[in-house]
C-alpha cells in the first residue's frame, strides 16, 4: 500500500481540524513539506484562524488568494478572518466570490449566511440557510445556524425545535448544547439552561465562552460560590475577560457584599482604561444596584470618547430614559418615512411600551407597521387603527423605538391616552361572564421563577384573604400552583395576547414582578402594583413617586438588591389602599 499522499495529509488535517482535534492537526501539517501548494496553504491558515490567530491567518491569506484568486477555500477563510476583524463588507464580499466559486459548497453557503446576519442582512442569510436544510437534511451546523437566526427573530418555539433537530443529528455538539441553553435562559427555564451548559462543558472542557456560559447559568440559577469559582478558574488562564469580571462582581453583589462587588470592578476597569467593554461592564452593574447617575456619567464618557460604540449609545439612551430624560425631537425627519419597522430584536416589555407613540401618527397620517406575526396580534389590539404591512425594500422605514427621537415626547405627555390597547368585544364579554361567578376584588397575579425574581409565595403574602386572585401564568409555572390552592387559574385559557388583553381587562387590578401581564395592564389603565429591582427599567421611571409610562400602577422598589421582604409588606398596603380607592370610586 503506498504511502499517503499530500493531498490525503491536508484533506485529513481540515478533517482533524473541524473536528477540534487542532495538536493532531499541528503535528500532521508539520510533516508535510513547506511549500506554496493552495491546499496545503489554505490547511496552515484554517488551523490559525482555529486558534484565533486572526492576524496571522489574515496576512496569509491575504498573500495567498492574492496568487490564488480562483481557489475557493482560500477566498472563504479570508472572508471569514475579514469578518472576525469586523468588516462586515469585506467578509461578504469575500464569500459572495467563494460561493460562485464553488456554488455547491454547503459550508461556504453557511459562512456566506453568517457574514450576511453579521451586516444585518437577516431575510438573506436566513433564505440561505433554509436552502442548505433543505438540500441536506443531515447538517447539523446548518440546522445550528437557523436555530440562531430564528433567535435573533424572536421565534422561540421555532428556535427550539431546529436546535433540537440539530441536536438529534449531532448529540454531542458543544454549539448547538450552548445555543439551546441560550434560549432556554431566554424562556426562563432555568434548570434546562443549567444542564445544556452542563454538558456541553463536558463536550467541550477548553472552549473559553462554553465555560463562561456555563458561570453566567449557575449565577442564574442562584449557584453562587459555583458561579464564583467557574469564573474565578476562566480568570485564572484569561484574567482580562470582561465578561467573567462582570459575573463576579453581580455574585458578590448577590450575596450581600455591594460595595465590595463594585469596588472590585472599578479597580479592574481602572486598570483598563483604553477598555470599553470594562466601562460598559461597570456601567451595568452601577445600573443593577440602581445607581443610574453614576452609570450614566461612566457610559457618557465612553460614548464622548467612542463614539462609534453602538453598545455605549443604546445603554446611554436606556439611562436617560430611566432617569426620566427623553430625547430632544426632531419632526422634521418624520416627513420622510412612510413605514415604522418593529426590529426583530425588540423584547415583549418594550414593545408595549413603546407602541403608544404609534398614536401621535393615526391622527396625521396612515400609519404602516412591519411587524413579526407575535407583534400584530398586538398591534390589532391598539385603539387607533394602524395597517400591518410587509417589508418593502424601495421604502425607507424608521424603527418604533426612533420614534422617541422624532415626536413631541416627554414626561409630561408619555401617559397620554391611555388607555391605547382595547379589548376585543367578544372576548371581553367571555371573560366577563368566566369571571362573574367569582367575589370581587378580583386581582391578576403574575410572579417569577429565578433566584432573585419574586417567586408565588412572596405574591401570595401581597394577597390578603378579601381578595379573588386569578392567575395569569401560562406554560410550566402554572403548576407552581399546585403549592397555593387559592388562584382561578386564568392562564390555561390564555393562548394570545387578545385572550390576555380581555382578561385583564375584567379584572379590578393586577399584581407581580415586570412582566408583560403588568405591561398589558398599564397600556389598558387598570390599576396594579409592581414590583422592580433597585436596578430597575427604563420604562418605570418615576417623578413624585409616580410612573411615567404607566401612572395606574404603583411601583416598590426593593430595598436591598435580592431582598424583597420590606418591598412586599410596601405592596400590600399599597394594593389595600389601592382597591379601597377603586371601591369608593
Amino acid at each position: 500500500m503506498p504511502a499517503p499522499t499530500r493531498q490525503e495529509r491536508v484533506r485529513t488535517v481540515q478533517e482533524f481540524i473541524a473536528a477540534g482535534r487542532l495538536e493532531e492537526a499541528e503535528a500532521l501539517l508539520e510533516e508535510v513539506a513547506t511549500t506554496s501548494d493552495p491546499d496545503t496553504l489554505n490547511a496552515r491558515a484554517t488551523l490559525a484562524l482555529a486558534r484565533r490567530r486572526i492576524e496571522f491567518a489574515f496576512d496569509m491569506l491575504s498573500e495567498a488568494a492574492t496568487i490564488y484568486p480562483e481557489h475557493a477555500g482560500l477566498t472563504t477563510n479570508l472572508g471569514i478572518a475579514h469578518g472576525l476583524l469586523g468588516r462586515a463588507e469585506e467578509a461578504v464580499i469575500c464569500l459572495e466570490r467563494a460561493a460562485a466559486l464553488a456554488p455547491r459548497n454547503a459550508e461556504i453557503k453557511l459562512a456566506l449566511a453568517h457574514a450576511l446576519l453579521s451586516r444585518g442582512n437577516v431575510a438573506e442569510a436566513r433564505a440561505m440557510t433554509e436552502t442548505v436544510v433543505r438540500h441536506e437534511p443531515g447538517n447539523a451546523r446548518a440546522f445550528l445556524q437557523l436555530g440562531a437566526i430564528e433567535f435573533a427573530l424572536g421565534h422561540s418555539s421555532s428556535a427550539e425545535a431546529v436546535l433540537l433537530r440539530a441536536l438529534e443529528i449531532a448529540p454531542d455538539d458543544p454549539d448547538a448544547l450552548v445555543n439551546l441553553s441560550v434560549l432556554m435562559l431566554e424562556r426562563s427555564r432555568f434548570d434546562e439552561a443549567l444542564n445544556l451548559a452542563e454538558r456541553a462543558h463536558l463536550r467541550a472542557p477548553l472552549d473559553t465562552a462554553g465555560l463562561f456560559h456555563l458561570a453566567y447559568c449557575r449565577a442564574a440559577t442562584g449557584l453562587w460560590p459555583q458561579a464564583e469559582a467557574t469564573c474565578k478558574k476562566l480568570l485564572a488562564y484569561a484574567p482580562a475577560h470582561v465578561g467573567a469580571r462582570e459575573i463576579v462582581a453581580r455574585v458578590t453583589i448577590a450575596k450581600g457584599e455591594v460595595d465590595r462587588g463594585i469596588a472590585q470592578l472599578t479597580e479592574f476597569v481602572r486598570a483598563r482604561k483604553s477598555d470599553p467593554s470594562a466601562a460598559l461592564a461597570l456601567a451595568r452593574v452601577l445600573h443593577l444596584v440602581g445607581r443610574f447617575d453614576e452609570s450614566l456619567k461612566l457610559v457618557s464618557h465612553v460614548v464622548h470618547t467612542r463614539p462609534e460604540s453602538e453598545a455605549a449609545k443604546s445603554l446611554q439612551t436606556m439611562l436617560e430614559l430611566t432617569l426620566g430624560h427623553f430625547p430632544t425631537p426632531d419632526p422634521a425627519a418624520l416627513a420622510l418615512v412612510p413605514q415604522i419597522v418593529v426590529p426583530p430584536t425588540t423584547g415583549a416589555l418594550e414593545f408595549v411600551a413603546l407602541v403608544r407613540l404609534l398614536r401621535q401618527l393615526t391622527s396625521q397620517q396612515n400609519v404602516h407597521v412591519v411587524a413579526e406575526p407575535r407583534y400584530q396580534a398586538l398591534l390589532a389590539g391598539l385603539a387607533e387603527q394602524v395597517i400591518s404591512d410587509e417589508p418593502r425594500p424601495e421604502l425607507s422605514a424608521m424603527p418604533l423605538q426612533s420614534l422617541l427621537r422624532v415626536l413631541s415626547t416627554d414626561a409630561r405627555n408619555i401617559a397620554d391616552g391611555i388607555p391605547y390597547l382595547s379589548p376585543e368585544a367578544e372576548l371581553f364579554a367571555k371573560w366577563r361572564d368566566a369571571l362573574a361567578a367569582f367575589a370581587r376584588p378580583l386581582v391578576g397575579i403574575v410572579w417569577e421563577d429565578c433566584a432573585l425574581g419574586l417567586s408565588m409565595e412572596q405574591v401570595a403574602a401581597v394577597i390578603s384573604h378579601s381578595v379573588t386572585p386569578v392567575s395569569l401564568m401560562s406554560g410550566a409555572q402554572r403548576h407552581d400552583m399546585k403549592r397555593w390552592s387559592r388562584p382561578i387559574d386564568a392562564g390555561v385559557h390564555i393562548e394570545c395576547p387578545a385572550e390576555l388583553i380581555a382578561a385583564i381587562a375584567n379584572l379590578d387590578a393586577v399584581v407581580g414582578p415586570d412582566s408583560f401581564a403588568v405591561h398589558i395592564a398599564g397600556a389598558l389603565g387598570v390599576p396594579g402594583v409592581v414590583f422592580v429591582p433597585r436596578g430597575y427599567p427604563w420604562y418605570w421611571a418615576q417623578a413624585d413617586g409616580k410612573p411615567l409610562w404607566y401612572p395606574s400602577f404603583e411601583v416598590v422598589v426593593q430595598e436591598r438588591f435580592g431582598h424583597w421582604s420590606g418591598a412586599i409588606d410596601e405592596g400590600r398596603r399599597r394594593l389595600e389602599t389601592l382597591l379601597r380607592t377603586r371601591t369608593i370610586d
